[in-house]
This record gives C-alpha cells, structure tokens and sequence, in this order.
C-alpha cells in the first residue's frame, strides 16, 4: 500500500484509490492488524509491500534449522575420547561451520525481505542491502528457482527474487505490468531476425512456413524421442523394434537437420526461436545405453571399441554437416560442437554394443553356476546383484546383474544358468537366464 498526506491510500497492484486512516495512529493500528504489509522506515520512500519468506519455507527452517545445528555442533563431542589429532580438530572445526551456516539460513528466513517503494526495489538481507531504483530496472528474466531483476546499467546491482519467497507469484505479475519480460523479447527478436533472412524463404511467408514446419518436425521427432526412452526403460516389449526404434531415430533427426539446414539447431539453448532436436538426440541413445546396462556384461570390450569409435565420428560428421550455420556463429559455436560431441559418443557407444548384443544370432555356451550371497546398490536407479561361484571364462566368484523379480526369488546356494554369447560383432557378451 502507499499512503498519501491528504490521507488517501493507494494499492500498488489494483491502483484503486480509498480514503484511509491519517499517518500516526491509525497507520500504527494497521501495522498490527496487517504487519506484513509495512516497513517501517525513516526514509521518505513510503512502502509499497514487504515480503519475507513463504509460511511453509518458513516454518520447514524454523522446526529443522535448530535440530541441524544442534547435530552438527554436538557432532564433535560423539567421537572416541582421545587426544585432539589433526583429524579430530578438522571435523570439530568443519561441524562447526555446517552449524553457523544453518544459524545464518535461520536469520536471513527471519530478517530477510524483498521490499517494493515508490522510488526503488530493495533487498534487505543479513549480512547486505541492495537497492535498485525502479527506473533503472531494464527487465527480467526466470528460470526454475529464480526471477532475475536486471539493471540497465553495471552501477547498480542485480536482483533474484526465489521461488520460495513471499507473494512470488504477485511479484511476477507486478514485474510483467511494469517491466519487458527479456527472455521472451530475446526470442521475438530472434524470431524477427530470422524471418527476415532471405536464405530460409525468398519471401516472409514462405520463411514463416517453412518455420512453422521445422517446428512441427522438431517437436514430432522430440516426442518420438521421449517415448521411445520409456519404451526402452519402462516397457520393454517387442524388444528388437524397441532398440531399432532406439537406433534409428537420432538417426532420423540428424537427417532432419540436413533437410532443414539452419533451421532447426542439435542443441537446445533458452530463449532461441530455432526449433531444436535435442530430446531425439539424446534421450533414444540414453534409453539404449541404460538399457544395456540392465540386460547385457559383456566379457570383452576389445572389438567393439574401434567400430565405436567409427560410428561416433562418422555420427558427428553428419550433426556437424547440419549444424554448419550454426557453427559459423561464435557465441553458439562452443554449446552446438559440446551437445554434438556427448550425442556422438553416446549413440556410438549405445548403437554399437546393441547390434553386438540384441541381434546376436550365434550359438549361446550354457553354464551354471551357485549363488553364494546377493546385495543391490541403490541411488537414482536401483540394481540387483547376485555373487556366484566361478563359470565358464570367469574364474573367481563375481557378480551377475538381475531383475528385481528375479532377485526376490532366488536365495543363497540357489543354481542360476548363465548364458554366454559369441557377440555378433565379436565381443562375447553373457546374461543370467530367468
């Protein structure tokens, strides 16, 4: 709210205007009723809105803050009784500083403010103040946890304003009435720019429908690309069509960005307007890659190292033939020859060690062997292990990968068959028979 000296009062978001009570008293009997909504302040700014962090952030640190740092405080005093070592002084003095961060963060939920005045918005913090007049603010930009308040010029300091802050929401939609959004005007000019390029179209409705169906190709491959990934991890049925899906569509997509040439970018990049293929590139390879992991040991790598090495190139070869105009800008040059590089190395890898493995049509050598315990490791996926005796090319006792099925039925002393494969591009390869 701002308050006038007739008495008039003003709401910065609505801009309806209501008498209200006179300064002194009255506003003193609103600052109780409503504290969030006033500062005091000795400045002649008068204050719009003050806002700290979220109720439910705020009442997260306030319950756990405390237990942390009583934990890592006291942490010191769990050791063994013994001299004070080196070790024991480095950990004593490490919980030391988790704790006094955990007091700071327990502050800075308690003092710290984002305020809005007639002439500025400040950042009140615990160990700084940043205050950016609001007509030096050029605009504002968002990401995932962030909205960015950016000045235009380096005399003055940027803004973030998180997620996790009070009146998010509103203070994002009091930003776009006032200010340009400037990732959203970075893509319009883009945009404009590249309609306006006569090597895309000889007229600007041709170029805008050849835009409109890059998109449409990007956006059909990147959904292709998607759920293949979950066919091949989730819901793999029909295996060989899953990893030939896995297998053919980046290859699909790298001819799509000949076709297109300098339409449609490998990479992705905010605020870009080109439409890009960066799911189909990755997401199939990685699929195949996991995929593999979870079916396929192989025994030797020897064979297959070379014939990777020559699918990742001649696969880079072709995205870089693609990508050639977008190679030709130096401040895109570093992200496009980044992505190209891991997209190459992982489908030569991936679309090697597939071909050795699912369409492997040699004799298999059957083996048995004893489970002598079974453990599973577990982070954002999860495997399965069982330890067996000695088999076949494998002379100690090592471990087997298996599905979470298979690892609940079978118990210790347990007989497994173990299938071993010559590899259809020469590197043998086993799998447990369930």
């Amino acid at each position: 709210m701002r308050w006038r000296s007739q008495g008039a009062a003003e709401n910065l978001f609505t801009g309806k205007r209501f008498r209200g009570p006179q300064p002194g008293v009255g506003l003193l009997f609103l600052r109780k009723l409503t504290p969030t909504l006033f500062v005091t302040t000795t400045e002649i700014q008068q204050v719009h809105r003050s806002y700290g962090t979220a109720r439910g952030w705020r009442i997260f640190i306030y319950l756990f803050s405390p237990l942390l740092i009583a934990l890592f405080w006291s942490a010191p005093f769990w050791m063994p009784s013994g001299d004070w070592g080196a070790l024991r002084i480095g950990f004593t003095v490490g919980m030391g500083v988790f704790g006094l961060f955990f007091v700071y963060c327990l502050y800075e939920v308690i003092k710290a403010r984002h305020i809005i005045t007639d002439t500025a918005l400040i950042y009140a913090g615990t160990l700084y103040r940043k205050e950016l007049p609001l007509e030096a603010i050029e605009g504002f930009r968002t990401d995932q946890q962030y909205t960015h308040i950016l000045p235009k010029s380096k005399a003055y300091p940027k803004i973030r304003i998180g997620y996790t802050s009070e009146g998010y929401e509103e203070i994002q939609q009091w930003l776009a009435e006032h200010y340009p959004n400037l990732d959203e005007q970075e893509q319009r000019q883009e945009e404009a720019a590249l309609l306006l390029d006569d090597t895309f179209g000889r007229t600007a409705e041709e170029r805008e429908t050849n835009l409109t169906q890059a998109r449409r190709v990007a956006r059909t491959l990147n959904t292709l690309g998607w759920l293949t990934g979950a066919w091949l991890l989730f819901l793999p049925r029909f295996y060989e069509w899953a990893f030939t899906a896995g297998l053919t569509l980046p290859a699909v997509a790298a001819l799509a960005l000949l076709w297109h040439r300098g339409t449609i970018r490998p990479d992705e990049q905010k605020n870009s307007a080109y439409p890009n293929v960066s799911v189909a590139m990755l997401i199939p390879p990685l699929g195949l890659l996991l995929r593999e992991l979870l079916d396929f040991e192989l025994l030797q790598y020897d064979a297959l190292w070379p014939l990777a090495g020559g699918v990742a190139a001649l696969f880079g070869l072709l995205l870089l033939l693609g990508s050639r105009s977008f190679l030709q800008q130096p401040k895109l040059r570093v992200s496009v020859l980044g992505q190209v590089a891991v997209y190459a190395l992982l489908y030569g890898y991936a679309a090697t060690v597939a071909v050795n493995c699912v369409f492997d049509e040699g004799p298999a050598k059957h083996h048995t062997a004893t489970v002598l315990s079974k453990h599973y490791s577990s982070g954002k996926t999860t495997t399965y292990y069982l330890n067996v005796t000695p088999w076949g090319p494998r002379k100690e006792a090592e471990d087997v990968t298996v599905s979470e099925d298979y690892y609940q039925q079978v118990q210790p002393g347990a007989r497994v068959r173990i299938y071993e494969m010559p590899g259809r591009l020469g590197a043998p390869w086993f799998t447990v028979a369930e």
